[in-house]
């Protein structure tokens, strides 16, 4: 008998032995919930830093073409030509445009603001590769099918034909929102527009000029700005 006590004995700390270490279903499931709220928490802070870096790579991509669009307009103006008196005449009614003349205009696409720019400067592209010259510098909008719009920069060897956007055209920014030009006349004053043929401007060209931009989207905008005072001006004309 006390043998059969002990062995009796022996095996039911061995089975409670192999209990304890068994899980049951319960914990399992508890376990498998836990582990799948980790790894939720883990996947969604890595989808959070990969979002933060796409979008500090996309603002990266927009300062860096701001910074080339607006140092490109930067370097057009730094080297603009106009006629100066008395060469320059005030013209008639009839005759026919200034070809060194400035004009600023404006125009609104899809609800937003975009300038026009039209001048003539010795900084021509072509100019290296063609011993020089005074180039006509348009820039210009356009926007296509998907509501995305681009700033053209047009250039023209004199003599200038009528200007007409090609497909040829360099573009110089995208994901455009607006494009703001301010003009300042000789006294500071500020224009939205300017027109160096036109009697409203006394025929004379800005002194500087302000360059707003505004790029990325709207749940995303990045505003860029800078101004210029320009070298070369023409004050007004002696009438003839």
């Amino acid at each position: 008998m006390c043998n059969k006590a002990k062995r009796q004995a022996k095996y039911s700390a061995k089975s409670k032995s192999i209990g304890r270490g068994a899980f049951t279903l319960l914990e399992i499931l508890v376990a498998m919930f836990i582990l799948t709220l980790i790894m939720g928490l883990v996947f969604g802070s890595f989808n959070g830093v990969f979002s933060n870096a796409d979008r500090l790579n996309a603002s990266g991509d927009l300062y860096e073409m701001a910074d080339v669009c607006l140092g490109r307009m930067i370097d057009d103006l730094q080297a603009i030509h106009v006629l100066q008196a008395p060469r320059h005449k005030t013209p008639d009614m009839d005759e026919t445009p200034d070809i060194f003349r400035v004009v600023g205009t404006n125009e609104i696409m899809g609800g937003y603001a975009f300038a026009t720019l039209r001048f003539t400067s010795l900084a021509g592209l072509a100019a290296d590769e063609n011993g020089g010259g005074i180039f006509e510098i348009v820039y210009y909008v356009q926007g296509d099918d998907d509501g995305v719009y681009r700033l053209y920069r047009a250039e023209n060897r004199y003599p200038y034909p009528e200007f007409e956007p090609k497909e040829t055209d360099p573009v110089v920014c995208e994901q455009l929102l607006s494009l703001k030009l301010t003009y300042y006349d000789k006294e500071g004053r500020e224009f939205e527009a300017w027109d160096s043929d036109n009697d409203d401007y006394e025929y004379s060209t800005p002194r500087a000029i302000r360059i707003e931009l505004r790029l990325g989207s709207e749940e995303n905008a990045y505003e860029f700005q800078t101004g210029i005072s320009l070298a070369v001006f023409r004050d007004v004309s002696p009438k003839r």
